[in-house]
């Protein structure tokens, strides 16, 4: 449709003399109006439900008695300094933050000596008190530093570097990181790593036209390791002042690990009428209540007696230990019987497993009827004539032997030689066929040590979890952040003081509901990129999980997909994914679990892997595979004589029941045997071939080593 346009003889008649001024007024009115409305916007629903929420949160707040408490105990901050090199002095910058900060008068308690601790208090650069922690070159130490620090601080000395050939070769000629200073950064990294400031020292023994290259050369080895941390250079004496500013700047990490039990560095550590005190601020997002247990770093765990909070100038409250509440220290059961912790669904075990056996017994007296195969063990009294035909039998095994082969020359990962004259059916006799691993069934009630009545199963370890904080928090307790005095109810009072003696960094925990219960710890753990030697099973190992620190004997299983079996591993070769399983204290993730290799001690092992925990399960099933081989001597289309896998009919009839594998994917049965010497014919699902391979797996269910517990 054509739009209409009015041509130029349309009437415009004239305005009124006052129009104009009115339409710019009610213009500049309407504008005002708008800046106003954006300026001020009417609450939405969402915005006054907030606010009414808020308010009945004041309200129904309870009043908290230790408010004063936390006004008046500030907790510090505590900074962790490393030396990552030899030349490397923490002690030298202890000496030049006393000195820059003019501090007097030093608080030193039994504890807190001049050797590892300095507590700056407040001041106009700092307004929060921090605690230095100046570490040598120990791993222990610097470990345990680590756990409780909330910044750290890597310190490099440049004093030793080669300024000269500095163009030339910078990697041997600045000396930044050595062979421990590595080591360490593994270790740390490996626990894991707190917001770091980087210092660089001995800046000031370098000339000056080179001092800029060192430097840049120095921040390069920082970046590559410490990525986005903050590098300083004490060059001067005023740089501790930026040094400290970037301390109070840095914010603290929230660790779950740590904050979710309550952790103290200890302040004062005194000995006196047979009782441990331990004075500190207690640190986390718990409290900390005389009914609970808590552990002390590289020693053990602890009951507490009673807990007594430090005021000035008024009252001391103290708690008291509850025998009733108090969480049980004895770390395995008593009562003969697996203690299903979160879970009634295993009750009477002992029952079902003496109706498992029942069932085993009469099934294997049909399949002995059915069969003809008779499994008693043999009568001391020989007939004469047997005892003639086991001596022709040795006396032609004498004529013919196997030679044993190397690892590398066996055809399976699980393949076994053993002599001609062994009895397989005796020697193997706890071992059981199985068509899949991954699809046949397993009940994980059978074939349980002697030792399974002594610990404990935690099912749902999350769920568990959850369930000892709600508990831990319904407890009467002290708030985290105020100064406490813990007193501990000791059993061997010698040997701790002898090791509270010593001159090291000792790390107050709390421990959770169940965390003092034994039970079978299963870690997915993996060999570290440091480490490229073998790792043997049932070897000695160290093991630090969160806050503990202990000495296992672990088995190792590969993880199979789709399978909640796992299968035994002699050795790990690779950096892949394993099930590291030990009896151990429980301890309930999320903890990042180191592995050491040292048959002495601790602090001189190398770590050998790292992990994370999996579960606490004691009926887990780790399966060890063995595997008989043979090969073909007859053929005949799908049958073939096999020989080379057993050596007498005895054997042979034992073993009839379990299929048979090959190399090249074909499946069998055994028919029955040949002769006297091991011969035994066999069908296959196909055509054999000369060149196949047969195989006969066998399973045994197997568990870790016990511990030693009185």
């Amino acid at each position: 449709m054509a739009k209409h346009n009015s041509g130029g003889s349309k009437q415009k008649n004239k305005q009124f003399k006052g129009e104009s001024k009115r339409k710019s007024k009610q213009k500049q009115t309407q504008i005002l109006k708008k800046q106003i409305k954006k300026k001020e916007p009417q609450p939405q629903q969402s915005d006054t439900m907030q606010t009414e929420k808020q308010k009945k949160v004041i309200k129904e707040t309870p009043y908290n008695p230790y408010e004063q408490d936390l006004k008046k105990t500030k907790k510090p901050k505590i900074i962790a300094l490393i030396p990552f090199n030899e030349e490397a002095n923490c002690y030298a910058i202890r000496q030049m933050i006393i000195q820059h900060l003019q501090l007097q008068n030093l608080i030193v308690n039994s504890y807190d000596t001049q050797e590892f601790f300095l507590n700056v208090p407040t001041s106009k650069i700092n307004k929060q008190p921090l605690q230095f922690i100046f570490l040598n070159r120990d791993i222990d130490n610097i470990l345990d530093a680590c756990k409780i620090a909330d910044i750290m601080v890597p310190v490099l000395s440049c004093r030793e570097s080669n300024v000269q050939q500095l163009a030339i070769d910078p990697l041997n000629n600045a000396r930044a990181f050595d062979n421990q200073g590595y080591k360490i950064l593994s270790n740390l990294r490996a626990q894991g790593v707190l917001p770091t400031i980087c210092l660089i020292q001995d800046l000031d023994q370098i000339q000056q036209n080179k001092r800029a290259q060192v430097k840049k050369l120095f921040n390069r080895y920082f970046q590559s390791e410490f990525k986005d941390s903050h590098i300083i250079g004490l060059e001067q004496l005023d740089n501790i002042q930026v040094l400290i500013r970037q301390i109070v700047g840095t914010q603290e990490p929230k660790l779950e690990w740590r904050d979710s039990r309550g952790y103290m560095i200890p302040e004062d550590i005194c000995f006196v009428n047979n009782e441990l005190s331990i004075q500190g601020i207690w640190r986390g997002t718990v409290g900390i209540n005389p009914n609970q247990l808590i552990h002390i770093t590289g020693i053990d765990d602890f009951q507490i007696k009673r807990i007594e909070i430090i005021r000035q100038m008024e009252e001391q409250e103290t708690l008291h230990r509850d025998e009733a509440l108090a969480e049980s220290y004895d770390p395995i059961c008593r009562n003969k019987q697996i203690q299903d912790i979160g879970d009634d669904f295993l009750k009477e075990i002992e029952n079902l497993q003496l109706q498992d056996e029942g069932q085993q017994e009469k099934e294997m007296e049909i399949d002995s009827q059915s069969d003809d195969i008779s499994y008693d063990e043999q009568d001391e009294d020989f007939d004469q004539q047997d005892q003639d035909a086991e001596k022709k039998r040795l006396q032609q095994l004498d004529d013919f032997e196997i030679t044993a082969r190397a690892p590398e020359d066996l055809d399976y990962e699980d393949e076994i030689d053993y002599k001609m004259d062994v009895k397989l059916r005796e020697r193997y006799e706890k071992y059981q066929g199985l068509k899949n691993i991954r699809t046949d069934k397993f009940d994980p009630l059978t074939f349980l040590p002697d030792e399974a009545e002594q610990i404990f199963n935690l099912r749902y370890l999350k769920k568990i979890k959850q369930d000892a904080l709600q508990y831990h928090l319904l407890q009467k307790q002290f708030p985290p952040g105020v100064r406490v005095k813990i007193t501990l109810q000791l059993i061997e009072p010698q040997l701790l003081v002898a090791k509270l003696n010593q001159p090291k960094i000792y790390v107050i925990s709390g421990l959770l509901q169940h965390e003092r219960k034994m039970t079978q710890m299963h870690v997915k753990m993996h060999r570290h990129n440091s480490y490229d030697q073998v790792i043997k099973s049932k070897q000695d190992v160290y093991v630090q999980v969160g806050f503990r620190r202990a000495k296992i004997n672990p088995i190792y299983s590969r993880i199979l997909t789709n399978c909640t079996k796992t299968k035994f591993v002699k050795t790990i070769r690779d950096d892949e994914f394993y099930l590291c399983s030990f009896y151990f204290l429980t301890s309930y993730p999320p903890q990042n679990i180191l592995f050491y290799n040292s048959d002495q001690d601790f602090v001189k092992g190398n770590i050998i892997g790292t992990g994370e925990i999996s579960r606490c399960d004691a009926f887990q099933v780790i399966l060890k595979r063995i595997v008989l081989t043979g090969y073909p001597f007859k053929i005949n289309k799908r049958k073939a004589v096999i020989r080379l896998m057993f050596y007498n009919p005895d054997d042979i009839k034992y073993f009839k029941p379990v299929e048979l594998a090959t190399k090249l994917g074909l499946k069998g049965n055994i028919i029955e045997p040949i002769g006297t010497h091991g011969l035994m014919k066999c069908r296959f699902n196909n055509f054999i071939r000369p060149n196949d391979i047969i195989s006969l797996s066998l399973y045994k269910r197997i568990h870790p080593r016990f511990p030693k517990i009185m």
